[in-house]
């Protein structure tokens, strides 16, 4: 059953990296520097905006649908209700910021629709969170599969035939709606959305707040150093340098993968069966390291092949901090197992604290070296934070179940043991 989910994930976050990372290439070679480098400023920043309406709620649902199978509708009805009212006052916020930022209007509407096409997606997720709750991976895999042949297919035309990076915003936004409905349509079949009670929504939002304020840290800290250089770099460099970044988002895709099978399936073996639990927490260290190691060494080796693949020739200079980006990757791929056990055990302040550790770090580092050294060092810095955030998880899960589930060499190395 195992290996089922974890070859349906495969394809359905595979599917996201094709729609993520396939359409950010296209971009890259569609726009100029400059106009790709405005074009994911204004995604970063329309992303930072959507995490507020997100709320943590993809990773609280799959777990709150795990444990409560027969109240989902419930569970979907305040996520959603929730997520409008989170919607009502973020969007508020976000033209304020645009003010106090002087974004032109170019980047103030391309970055609205980015934002709202964000925003749409976080109730598709929602649907989503669901069916990976249920174990429904099939299901799960056709919704994804939608969206983002959609994304794939329209958002690259429109910027071919229009160059504009407002127009290719719309269609992003338009291709996120096609994936909502037909969410919707599959998930109305058997469930239904009702309108709970205001009391009931506050105490939605509190009992989410905890993975809220996770998720809002694990994500701010891949996006506050593009916010922090835009003023002080240019928009060529800040192009590369998102490339970069996209690269890192697009493969932290794969996580989805790891969280989807095994948030569940560990959460279920910690209340039922703790034999059960240490073997699969092994089984799955094994699998992150061995995937870690792939892609670190995989990087670095092909690193000026892999440049030129995904964003052509004008992207060059990024390979000059490539193989930071690989060590990065390695340590989310790490990270993402070890995230997992402080989920299941409700430890998602601890979580919480060491992000926004990260997130102070990031932006003091920034704001002093970016200036003086451009964007190169963005990610030196972004690297450290990695490599404390992921120390941080490995010790609190120490401390927390009295070992640090390392694998055997003989479990690392056999191959039968891959799933």
């Amino acid at each position: 059953m195992i290996k089922k989910n974890l070859i349906l994930s495969f394809f359905s976050a595979s599917a996201k990296i094709v729609g993520g990372i396939g359409v950010v290439s296209i971009l890259a070679r569609v726009f100029t520097l400059s106009d790709f480098g405005n074009f994911t400023y204004s995604l970063t920043l329309g992303t930072v905006f959507a995490l507020i309406v997100d709320y943590g709620y993809n990773i609280k649902v799959i777990k709150d649908v795990s444990l409560n199978p027969d109240n989902i509708d419930n569970i979907v009805s305040k996520t959603t209700a929730n997520k409008i009212l989170l919607f009502l006052f973020t969007v508020i916020a976000y033209f304020v910021a645009n003010t106090l930022l002087k974004n032109s209007h170019e980047l103030i509407i391309t970055g609205l629709f980015l934002f709202l096409s964000l925003v749409v997606f976080s109730f598709t997720n929602t649907i989503l969170s669901v069916f990976k709750g249920r174990k429904e991976y099939t299901r799960d895999l056709k919704v994804v599969l939608a969206d983002n042949l959609a994304t794939i297919v329209i958002v690259p035309l429109v910027a071919f035939m229009t160059k504009s990076i407002e127009t290719t915003s719309i269609s992003f936004f338009l291709s996120k709606l096609i994936g909502l409905i037909y969410a919707l349509r599959i998930y109305t079949k058997e469930n239904q959305i009702n309108f709970p009670s205001f009391k009931e929504l506050l105490i939605d939002l509190q009992k989410a707040l905890p993975y809220a304020v996770h998720y809002w840290v694990g994500n701010l800290y891949l996006n506050i150093d593009t916010i922090i250089m835009k003023p002080v770099v240019s928009s060529e460099d800040l192009g590369i340098y998102q490339s970069g970044i996209r690269i890192i988002i697009g493969l932290g895709i794969l996580l989805t993968v790891i969280n989807s099978v095994y948030l569940p399936l560990l959460n279920e073996n910690l209340n039922n069966n703790k034999k059960l639990f240490k073997a699969h927490v092994l089984q799955l260290n094994a699998n992150v390291i061995r995937l870690s190691i792939i892609f670190i060494f995989g990087m670095i080796i092909f690193s000026k092949l892999i440049i030129i693949i995904l964003f052509g020739n004008k992207f060059l200079a990024l390979q000059e901090i490539f193989w930071i980006l690989a060590l990065i990757v390695g340590m989310r791929i790490i990270g993402a197992s070890y995230g997992i056990l402080l989920t299941i055990s409700d430890k998602q302040s601890l979580r919480a604290i060491a992000g926004a550790l990260g997130i102070v770090l990031i932006v003091v580092c920034d704001l002093i070296f970016i200036p003086m050294y451009g964007y190169q060092m963005a990610a030196y810095t972004l690297l450290f934070a990695h490599f404390f955030i992921t120390a941080f998880y490995i010790a609190t899960v120490y401390l927390e179940y009295k070992t640090l589930f390392i694998p055997s060499w003989k479990r690392l190395i056999n191959i039968k043991n891959v799933i």
